[in-house]
């Protein structure tokens, strides 16, 4: 399955390789381009939004058996919701590669400590294996861009048990960055439970959300119980 193929820079080279492909354009144009230039037994073309579509019912119609490749070259605003969409569907994607802008790719592939690990970082570690493969520079793309992007590999996991609960604690946490964990949790919690949470996971309680592993937050989690729902998530 391709996302964005665009003009076919990348369907071209995986259909010369004998490989079948189901490609997701939004363009109309790009769209019917796609058909009328690579239209064959080996091409399916779906003209919709990726995150519109049941991409489950797609494969079906293409004749794919699951679980398949996902490749796709992601814009930037919409890079976010697709790869948390997709690395969560381990039922239909072996694993995807995607390139992205390369700030993307640092908060993808984030860890405690890095400038780019935040929020996106925990959820995506909850649910695959997330690697840097390459840069590609602003010179390798026609028109040339201003921006380095980076090729990333994810392979979709069994997340935890706990993993949707984590994730809420996270999304508190991050939601005050710079600030410590205890006063991210307390809008939601309570700073009596944030504070004893914290202090009974061996935290210091200056601990920032940005120095927790995903591990942390899922301990958080279980001391914490489920989040109010007024509070909502993100």
């Amino acid at each position: 399955m391709e996302i964005g193929p665009g003009k076919g820079a990348l369907t071209r080279p995986l259909l010369a390789r004998g490989l079948r492909v189901l490609a997701v354009e939004v363009d109309a144009g790009l769209a019917e381009r796609l058909r009328a230039g690579l239209g064959g037994e080996d091409l399916r073309v779906v003209e919709a939004d990726a995150l519109a579509i049941d991409p489950a019912a797609a494969l079906a119609e293409a004749g794919a058996t699951p679980p398949v490749p996902l490749v796709a070259n992601l814009p930037y605003e919409s890079a976010t919701p697709m790869v948390r969409a997709f690395a969560r569907r381990r039922d239909l994607f072996s694993r995807l590669v995607v390139m992205v802008q390369r700030e993307v790719a640092e908060r993808i592939c984030g860890r405690p400590g890095d400038d780019g690990y935040g929020f996106l970082s925990v959820d995506v570690a909850f649910h695959a294996a997330a690697r840097r493969l390459f840069d590609v520079p602003p010179g390798d793309f026609s028109p040339r861009p201003k921006v380095v992007s980076t090729v990333v590999e994810l392979v979709p996991a069994v997340p935890p048990e706990d993993a949707a609960a984590a994730i809420a604690v996270a999304s508190a946490g991050f939601g005050v960055r710079r600030k410590t964990l205890v006063n991210g949790l307390t809008a939601a919690w309570g700073r009596e439970a944030a504070s004893a949470a914290v202090a009974s996971a061996g935290l210091l309680p200056t601990v920032r959300a940005e120095e927790l592993p995903p591990e942390g937050f899922l301990a958080l989690a279980r001391r914490l119980g489920p989040r109010p729902a007024a509070a909502g998530t993100r």
